[in-house]
């Protein structure tokens, strides 16, 4: 009894003690990185160990609140500055500075750049105040802007003022002091300030109308000497063949009215199609009444070079100066079929054999139909049982027996339909018999087969 009461007193032990390490161990701790707070329960011990979990790597400008070997407790808070790179630009000269420090003037005293009355600080391009604090980010710009004194001469009178602006234009503005294109500014208006005191002379000069095409008109101010000058002080100067009016040699017209022709020529390259033509082939692959492109044609083409003259937009004259045959066209070949196969069709009138079967629209007349008379282009008589076809199919056809379902056998003998753009035939009947016919029907030529010579390889 005593050995079990001591097992049982040795794992009661073993379990409290473990789980005292165990509570000991979990704790909730608040990490503050750059502003941003999160609660994160963890079992590490040191903070050093914790920020090894979190994935943070520390640099040497970084600022913590605690040391790394800091032991965890339960509610613990770690407060994280990073640093971020500055690149700060000052008095000509660039810095490059890696600090956890947020305020302009505070990174600007670690890079040994100093800060006096009037002078401006941008971050990133924006203008902002020597002691607001700037986000975190791992790279930001810093530049120093400092103030200009400058001394304006104009119009017989000196002014004095000092300006934080980038440019003259700018620095000239801010004072409402107010210049157009062709005020004489010395230094220009570009010009950019650097804190060095700086002198400057504003000369007003000549108001000018310049007439643009198409219809675009600018009002400049120009001491120029000449038309020409004019127009390149205001970005409008003449180009090859363009020219004025007055000529670009004239002094400045007392009217201040200014004309310019813009002028260009172009060389372009014209191209028209040359049609191709087609010539056929026989072929005894392709099946009687097939047909197939054996090569495909090819449009030629008729070449131009032409030189076009624009004044102002508009075409004032054109000339071809070579015309040439650049490309010659190639007839496209279609194979027609000669393979003629013999053919069984079931009919009311039995199994019969043929040789051609041609879908047609049938029409029917008999005599007495307006030109109707009789007899035949071939002499026979007109009644049911002849059928007439176009010209182009008599002259083979002549005398060919055929079969008609619903009319029956019949023989050509006659030369008439034609109309429209598919084949046709007309359905031949006596006076006394006639039946009007307005359909498509199948027309079967039937065997024997004619000569070669004899049949019509491509229908029109």
């Amino acid at each position: 009894m005593k050995k079990k009461f001591l097992f049982i007193l040795a794992i009661t032990l073993f379990l409290g003690g473990a789980f005292l390490v165990f509570t000991s161990l979990h704790k909730t701790v608040t990490l503050v990185v750059n502003g941003d707070s999160q609660s994160t329960i963890t079992y590490t011990f040191t903070v050093g160990r914790f920020l090894e979990a979190q994935g943070i790597l520390l640099k040497d400008e970084d600022v913590l609140n605690l040391p790394l070997g800091h032991w965890l407790r339960e509610g613990e808070i770690i407060q994280l500055e990073q640093a971020g790179q500055f690149f700060i630009v000052a008095d000509g000269e660039e810095h490059v500075l890696l600090t956890a420090a947020r305020k302009p003037a505070n990174i600007l005293a670690q890079a040994d750049v100093p800060l006096y009355a009037g002078d401006q600080v941008y971050v990133d391009g924006e203008l902002s105040r020597p002691d607001a604090v700037v986000p975190y980010r791992a790279g930001h710009s810093l530049q120093v802007r400092r103030a200009t004194p400058i001394s304006l001469y104009m119009d017989g009178q000196e002014r004095t003022f000092t300006s934080n602006a980038v440019t003259l234009a700018q620095a000239l503005w801010g004072e409402g002091i107010r210049f157009r294109n062709g005020d004489h500014l010395s230094p220009g208006p570009h010009t950019l300030l650097g804190g060095d005191p700086l002198r400057v002379q504003l000369s007003h000069a000549q108001e000018l109308t310049i007439h643009l095409p198409p219809h675009k008109t600018v009002h400049t101010l120009s001491t120029a000497p000449s038309v020409g000058t004019a127009l390149a002080e205001a970005g409008l100067s003449l180009q090859g063949l363009d020219y004025s009016v007055p000529d670009e040699n004239s002094p400045l017209p007392e009217d201040g009215e200014i004309q310019v022709v813009r002028v260009r020529e172009d060389i372009i390259l014209e191209q028209e199609p040359i049609p191709f033509g087609s010539s056929f082939q026989s072929t005894n692959e392709l099946e009687l009444d097939t047909q197939q492109i054996l090569e495909a044609g090819e449009y030629g083409i008729q070449a131009k070079r032409v030189r076009v003259r624009y004044e102002n937009g508009e075409e004032v004259a054109r000339e071809v100066e070579k015309e040439w045959v650049a490309k010659e066209p190639v007839s496209r070949v279609v194979g027609y079929g000669t393979k003629v196969n013999v053919r069984t069709v079931e009919t009311a009138d039995g199994a019969l054999q043929y040789w051609r079967a041609v879908t047609a629209y049938a029409t029917s007349y008999k005599p007495g139909d307006a030109g109707v008379g009789n007899i035949t282009a071939s002499g026979a008589t007109l009644e049911k049982g002849v059928i007439g076809v176009i010209r182009s199919w008599f002259n083979y056809m002549q005398g060919q027996r055929v079969y008609i379902p619903g009319y029956g056998f019949a023989t050509i003998e006659d030369i008439g339909g034609g109309y429209g753009s598919g084949h046709w035939v007309d359905l031949g009947y006596s006076e006394g018999d006639y039946v009007n016919w307005h359909q498509n029907v199948t027309v079967y030529f039937l065997t024997p087969v004619p000569a070669p010579e004899n049949i019509m390889w491509v229908l029109e």
